[in-house]
């Protein structure tokens, strides 16, 4: 049988626990935090075939990766982050 001292097996028995306790309050964290978007800019939606992807070059022209198509900036497409038609076109009152 392995002798150990009480307060050596408190010792470990409280680090364990702050261990495991600290790595369940680490990947909770991790949890929340979730995929976070830069710009809205980023985010496309194909008018062909209405794939939603993201594209980070930043320019005016897009290629969708799963019709292959060329898509304009705010060329008839959603703007994602908000749900409605592009902000370019404007109401006429």
């Amino acid at each position: 049988m392995i002798k150990i001292e009480l307060t050596s097996a408190i010792t470990v028995y409280l680090f364990l626990g702050l261990l495991i306790l600290f790595l369940w309050i680490f990947s909770e964290a991790r949890k929340k935090a979730g995929f976070k978007v830069k710009n809205e800019n980023y985010l496309w939606q194909c008018p062909i075939c209405l794939y939603i992807y993201i594209d980070s070059s930043g320019s005016n022209i897009s290629r969708c990766p799963m019709c292959g198509s060329l898509n304009k900036r705010n060329d008839s497409g959603y703007n994602i982050i908000e749900g409605n038609k592009s902000s370019d076109n404007k109401e006429v009152q």
